[in-house]
């Protein structure tokens, strides 16, 4: 793993740690290279999403979340949906 190269994947069952994923986006945006208040509005928009998205699953459900970035922008997959951070 480098600042260009990375890949990590959770999955989440509720709101509980949703908090940790949007400190987990907001430290590999720093780590990548991003200006902080950049890196926090991206992981603000990450946190919005994966709330809105446990918010329609069913309890029993799990969300998968991947944070990665592979020598271009910073990309999180959440529910089929790619929200990115250029860096």
């Amino acid at each position: 793993m480098d600042t260009t190269t990375f890949e990590v994947t959770v999955s989440l069952q509720d709101t509980r740690f949703v908090g940790a994923v949007r400190a987990l986006v907001d430290t590999a945006a720093k780590y990548a290279g991003c200006p902080p208040e950049e890196a926090a509005r991206f992981a603000g928009d990450v946190e919005n999403t994966l709330r809105a998205c446990l918010g329609d699953r069913r309890p029993d459900g799990l969300l998968p979340v991947t944070v990665r970035r592979a020598a271009g922008p910073i990309e999180v997959l959440v529910d089929g949906q790619v929200l990115s951070l250029d860096v």
